[in-house]
């Protein structure tokens, strides 16, 4: 029953694309991607691998400023680790900050911050380097207010007291957080610890290349398709569909990334058929690349660092991470403070 929980969410996603290409119909589908420049999508695949890896330098650079200890080959490894797990279960993106605690025995709290701070951070700029592409489509001005607006949600909860608290008491209610409370507690006070240190904000330039790689794995994608569009509708598509996929709550986005990546292309003119072929492709590097560089990854470091279970749950994740931080509270706490 627990499998079948953690894999629900996965499932639905699964299902809204795979009727999402019925309703386009999988015979043009086919045919679209008949012909496909396969250098230009290894490329592409190339373009997500140093996504990912400069995911893990910025990752590196936060943890160093809350303390973590880890060498940066450990935190690019970790972090790719990480992403096997963030594209198939909810709360997956928790698992490398778990590992980091396993790794160091810092609270898990601490490391959590580090992943908040950098998931705000990326989604600003990518959101904000569109913004001017989203202005010329109907709708791009609510895309953006609604993004920007609950990034500033999110800051005002974690800076002001006054909002957290009210916050706090509802999470105690929750059966999978209620233990959990004081781990949110630590991942609050170390985001605004975060978000005012300057080896923090200044790395954040990290994020900006890798909305740059993003964008530019697209538009490789597209010209493979033999889709001339564009770099800045490329970086367009990329922030509407990581939007889509974000407020989805489903793994990875998928379904939700797809159909907002479909629907934007084909407000350009782009045929459905062609769309849902970029859809597919693109799928192929949100899901494929990291899950076959994070399984290697994880192999390489697993035992050496002492971590856990790929395949965790997210009670588990919670749950392990409050244990660990208990068990090894005092040094760490010692070690953020340094």
């Amino acid at each position: 029953m627990n499998l079948r929980r953690r894999l629900f969410p996965l499932i639905v996603g699964l299902a809204g694309l795979a009727g999402l290409l019925l309703v386009i119909q999988p015979s043009r589908v086919l045919a679209a991607l008949h012909g496909t420049d396969l250098g230009l999508v290894g490329a592409a695949m190339l373009l997500t691998v140093a996504f990912y890896a400069l995911q893990g330098v910025r990752w590196h650079f936060l943890l160093r400023a809350a303390g973590v200890r880890l060498h940066l080959h450990e935190s690019v490894l970790i972090n790719l680790a990480g992403q096997t797990v963030t594209a198939v279960i909810p709360l997956g993106d928790l698992t490398r900050a778990l590992f980091a605690t396993q790794a160091t025995g810092v609270p898990f709290g601490a490391t959590a911050a580090t992943v908040t701070v950098q998931d705000l951070t990326f989604t600003s700029l990518l959101v904000l380097a569109a913004t001017p592409a989203l202005m010329g489509i109907p709708g791009g001005w609510l895309v953006s207010a609604i993004v920007l607006g609950g990034i500033a949600a999110t800051l005002l909860v974690l800076v002001v007291p006054g909002v957290y608290r009210p916050i706090r008491r509802l999470l105690g209610t929750v059966p999978l957080l209620r233990e959990s409370v004081e781990q949110v507690d630590t991942l609050r006070r170390e985001s605004v610890v975060l978000l005012t240190r300057p080896l923090a904000l200044a790395s954040g330039i990290i994020d900006l290349a890798r909305v740059a790689l993003a964008a530019g794995a697209l538009e490789l994608l597209l010209r493979a398709m033999n889709i001339e569009r564009g770099y800045w509708v490329a970086l367009l598509v990329v922030a509407v569909a990581y939007v889509g996929g974000a407020l989805s709550f489903l793994p990875g986005g998928i379904g939700a990334n797809e159909a907002s990546l479909i629907g934007v292309l084909v407000g350009f003119g782009v045929p459905a058929g062609q769309a849902a072929a970029v859809a597919l492709l693109e799928r192929l590097l949100l899901t494929g690349v990291p899950s076959v560089i994070g399984v290697l990854a994880y192999v390489a470091i697993h035992r050496r660092l002492h971590l856990g279970s790929l395949v965790a749950s997210p009670r588990t994740v919670l749950t392990s991470a409050s244990t660990s931080a208990s068990t090894s509270a005092a040094p760490a706490t010692c070690e953020v403070a340094a």
